[in-house]
Formats: C-alpha cells, structure tokens, sequence
C-alpha cells in the first residue's frame, strides 16, 4: 500500500476530558492524507473508552496501549511506527485547527523547507484565548503576513523558536533516527536542538493552527513538584549540544536559554521550600557554568531580583482576626503570575498573627509569616510589617480586598524597570466586574482635560493633595519610605499620612490606567470608612501627620493643605458613617467649633475644590448649635 503522507503521532495520558476533541480535531483536518498513531500511555481514567468513541472506526488511526513510559516514550513509539514522509505531533489535550495539516504541508511543499513551525492559540478554561507567533523574540506577527524562512545558522537565531513538537510538521529526512530522550520532563529541548543542528533554516507560518489548552490539573508545565529539577539534567544535555560545531555562539545563546528556562520554571514554583531550592540550584548551575548569574533585559526584573538572592515584593496585611476577609485576600494572593513575593499578617497579638498565617495557608498561599504589631490598629500594623519586610517594594494590602492576578507581577516589573518609587493604579471600588472603576484621585481635572495612560505621571503639591489614600492599590518602594521616614499613623486615616507623603516626595510616580485590586464591599470589610470619628480627632490626624513628616514634605505644602484635608475627612464621615439626626447636628456642631478654634484651618484658604459646595453647607458658621 501506498504509505500516508503524513504521519501524526498522538501521546495520550489521562486526559479523559480533552481526548475526544484532540482526535476529533484530526479527523475534520481539510487534508486527509494521514495516518494517526495514538499511543495510551497507561492511562488510569476513561481516556481509553473515549478515544476509541472519537475514532469511531476510522480507519487512518491505530491505537497502541503500553504501559507507562511517559511524553518521550509514547512519542518514540510512535516515530517507530510512523511510515509518512512528513512527521507531525498532537499532544491528547490540544487541538489543530482544521487547516494544520493542509497549511503545513503545502508551505513545505512549495518551499523545499526542512520543517515548518505555526502560531499558536493558547485555550483558557474560562473560554478566553490569546495567540503567540511562537517566536520569543517577535511574539505577535500578523496572521496574514504569510510564511518566512527564519535562519537558523548561529545557536542564538535557534532559541528564538518555540523547542515544542507540537506546533511543527517535519520531513522524515530531517529528524531520521533522532529520538526523545526519556525518564525526563522537558524533553522538547533536546529533540529541537538536535533537529536545528541538521539545517540552516526554519519555515514559520504566523497562522494560530494549533490550539493549545491551558490551565488543566495534570499539565507538566504547571506542577509544582520537584521533577522540576529535571530541567537542570535537561540544561547539561544541551550545554554538551550547544558546544558541538554546527553553529557558532554556543555559550551566548547557552546563558540566554538557560536563564529563560529558570524563568518558565519559576513562575510555576509556589512551594517556599522547593522554589529556594530551585533558586539555589539554577544559581549553582550557572556559576558551574561559568554563565552570568542575572538574565539579560528581555525578563522581568522581579525574577532577576529573586535569581539573585533578593526578594522582590513584601504584601503586608493588617488583621483584626475576621477569617473570611483575610481567607479572600490570601486566595487572590495565591492566583498571582508572580509567584516570588513574601505576604506579611500582622495582628494584634501573637496568637492572632499565628492563626491568620494558618489561614493564608489554607487558602493556598506560600512564604507566609505572622508578625504582632507594637500597638494596636491597621496604621501600626503596617508600620510593623515595613519594619520586618524583605521586599523592594511593598504593598499594604486590606484583608477582604482582591488583587486581580497579574496585578503585583505588572507593578513589580514597572517600577523596577522604571526605578520609580511610587506606583499608584486605578481600583474598583467594590468585588464585581461592573464595580465602578475609581482612577485614584478626588478631582482628575487636576490631572488634565484626558484620564493619564499607565506610565510615569508627574505630581505637583495640588495633585498630591487630590490623591486617594486607598492603601491596596498603591505599590511602594521600601528604601525610598525608609529614606524619607514615611510611615502610617496611629488613628483615622492613617494611610493618608503615608500616601500623600509620598505622593510629595517621590522621585518619580507612575500610574497604572487599569484597576488592578477591587475593595471590599462588606460592611465588616468597611469600618474604618464607616466609623463615626469626632472632628477633633480628624483634626488631630492632620497635627500627626504635619508632626511625622520631614521638612522637604512640608516646605511642598501649599498654605491650605490642612483645611483641604480637614474638610475632606468630614464630608467622608458625614456622607458614609450611619449618623442619626442628633448625631448629626452634634458632628456639625464640633466640626465648626474645631474650625475655630483652630483659626489657622478656618483662614488658610479655599476648601478642598472636589468637595467645596458639600463641605460649605455643613460647616458654615450660621450652622445651629444643639
């Protein structure tokens, strides 16, 4: 018999959920001429019912059981059976897109290429996707800009390309008794290398044709385990490959790649434990190596911080011992891209501090430590995480609050790139999607006639003024807080002293245009903004905050920084503290005594201008006294 044209070799291990739509996506490929090996893997679940109930007799598909060998072992087996002059591979929970096989093997023909790689669509388990061109270096290509032949002639042009089998089609000549290397996790590597070494050139096509799913329990390119370390055994294979004589740049693209790898590696390690270990075992193979021990720009400086021994981000959380805020929080903490941070909880007393770390935990959370605060309240419990914190920035974080996932990694990343000492971000002031989006400061027509795009903002005394206080969604640079003697206070509106401290003296601000944490709703969540504070003790707050800054803080200043953020607290308390009738003639009354007695808040000029016609209304002298 005439043999197929192409040869598609499937590995397929407990992947019951997926299997029927892989081979379904076979069996509708345009191009027909193939045959299909899949090899059961030992699978433990259904896979095996439902893989034959998707082949549903289809003659092009032989199936092969074994016992377990694992992805390299079911692909070996495979490329002994495979009898087609082009060679493709489809993982059991992935799909191609109709045209795949049809693409892909006209692009070779037409062309005389070696091999052909494609783009890929990553599939999400909430129904999203996203597209990379599978090129590290140019991730997005246009999906009409049509087939390019990459050069492949230094080790440096050969690591731009994704090492994954799946996204290729190969003529049998170019990889002709080459085999994966088993009993190891990241086998693609090798197989790419020893492929690349043989040509000069590779095909890509910048079409999305394989259909890539991600975030499924199982996969080996999230476990969090130690196999992990199989990368390293994988990096001395391709140290020995890279040194051969095929191509020049061997040492280069060796350090390049393998700080890559770390990278790939050490977003998925959560374990404390383990992910030390991997740190110190990638820092012990590149000094062994004699490579450089940070990554070159093209990888977040977060990670170049941690590689290196320093901590990235401190996330500190103040906590009154209510297990439902903080188990919310700690779970948001615990879906971050950014995995390499350590979460401060501070309480009140030891015991307390000790339970929340427990619960942190429970929650999913990593590297947690519980800490006692010196004094009682969140603006002490902040200050007492600072003074413990390893990061280089900070986050002080309310329990009950959310950061959406790839919040900290994108904040972290931004002001080290930027070396910034304050990041403020928008925030949605409330846990739902349609939420209203709050941009952070009172009055925004300070900040110009258009909203300002992520990115440095420059903030003169007025803005500074404007800002609000909110402390989740604000990110800190811990020397810079250090350096200036920033801390929170002690009573109401403690963050305020803080916040626009720094938005005073910071060197450089920049400002993230999209909502990267979500306030509590709940009124448990809400106390501090509820509360019925007296306005002598609003008042108070401001002497506090006047006595804790430097002098270069108060010398920006303007005459009426007081009275603005006097009057500002007071239409906070009026319009959100449940206050009676009585109550509320009473806080008119004191607020208005407070005025003036303290002529120097009355006289120092204009009310806050976001609030200036609420806040005449309730402190007008006229004003009846009860």
């Amino acid at each position: 018999m005439t043999p197929p044209q192409i040869s598609v070799i499937v590995p397929v291990h407990n992947v019951q959920d997926h299997i029927g739509a892989c081979l379904t996506s076979l069996r509708d490929q345009s191009f027909t001429d193939f045959e299909a090996i899949v090899i059961d893997d030992g699978s433990s679940d259904d896979s095996p019912d439902r893989l034959r109930a998707a082949i549903d007799g289809d003659t092009r598909f032989q199936v092969i059981r074994q016992e377990n060998r694992g992805l390299s072992g079911a692909r070996n087996v495979g490329l002994n059976k495979a009898k087609g002059a082009f060679i493709a591979f489809l993982d059991g929970d992935d799909r191609y897109a109709p045209e795949f096989l049809d693409h892909m093997h006209a692009a070779l023909v037409q062309s005389g290429a070696d091999w052909v790689a494609c783009g890929l669509r990553n599939m999400y388990a909430d129904g999203g996707s996203d597209t990379h061109s599978t090129i590290h270096d140019a991730p997005v290509l246009a999906p009409d800009a049509g087939p390019r032949l990459w050069p492949l002639g230094t080790w440096d042009e050969v690591i731009a390309h994704f090492p994954s089998a799946w996204n290729k089609l190969y003529r049998r000549s170019l990889i002709e008794g080459l085999r994966y290397d088993e009993g190891t996790w990241y086998e693609d590597h090798a197989f790419f290398l020893r492929a690349a070494a043989r040509t000069q050139t590779l095909l890509h096509l910048p079409e999305p044709l394989y259909l890539q799913t991600r975030g499924r329990a199982g996969q080996i390119t999230t476990s969090d385990s130690d196999q992990v370390f199989d990368q390293i055994t994988v990096l001395d294979t391709l140290a020995g490959l890279m040194a051969g004589a095929e191509k020049p740049s061997g040492t280069q693209a060796l350090a390049r790649l393998a700080h890559r790898l770390f990278y790939e590696r050490g977003t998925i390690l959560h374990d404390p434990g383990r992910r030390t270990r991997f740190l110190t075992a990638a820092r012990d193979w590149l000094a062994a190596q004699g490579l450089p021990p940070r990554p070159g720009p093209d990888l977040p400086p977060g990670w170049a911080l941690e590689l290196t021994g320093t901590c990235p981000l401190s996330v500190i959380i103040p906590w009154d011992g209510q297990d439902d805020p903080l188990r919310v929080t700690a779970a948001t903490l615990a879906q971050q891209s950014q995995a390499g941070f350590e979460t401060l909880i501070v309480a009140d007393d030891a015991a307390t501090a000790a339970r929340g770390a427990d619960l942190a935990c429970e929650a999913g959370l990593h590297g947690v430590r519980g800490l006692c605060s010196d004094r009682p309240g969140p603006g002490p419990a902040r200050n007492t995480g600072l003074t413990q914190a390893r990061g280089e920035l900070v986050v002080f974080a309310d329990a009950g609050d959310r950061l959406l996932p790839d919040a900290l990694a994108r904040w972290t990343d931004s002001m080290l790139r930027e070396k910034a000492d304050l990041g403020l971000s928008q925030f949605r002031m409330g846990r739902r999607e349609d939420s209203p989006v709050h941009q952070g400061f009172h009055d925004m027509a300070l900040l110009g006639t258009a909203a300002p795009e992520t990115g440095p903002l420059p903030l003169n005394a007025d803005r500074a003024l404007a800002l609000h206080c909110y402390p989740t969604a604000k990110i800190f640079r811990r020397s810079f807080l250090n350096a200036h003697g920033l801390r929170f206070g002690c009573g109401t509106r403690s963050d305020w002293q803080i916040g626009i401290g720094a938005a005073l003296s910071a060197r450089k601000t920049l400002y993230f245009a999209w909502p990267g944490a979500e306030g509590a709703e709940a009124a448990e969540c809400r106390q501090l903004w509820t509360a019925q504070v007296p306005p002598a003790t609003l008042a108070r707050m401001l002497d506090n905050a006047w006595e804790s800054w430097p002098q270069e803080i108060r010398d920006a200043l303007p005459k009426n920084w007081a009275k603005r953020l006097y009057t500002r607290a007071l239409w906070e308390v009026w319009s959100f503290s449940d206050l009676s009738a009585k109550q509320r003639s009473r806080f008119r009354f004191e607020a208005i005594r407070e005025l003036r007695q303290r002529r120097w808040l009355w006289q120092s000029g204009p009310f806050d201008p976001y609030l200036s016609t609420a806040i005449y209304d309730l402190v007008t002298p006229s004003a009846p006294r009860p």
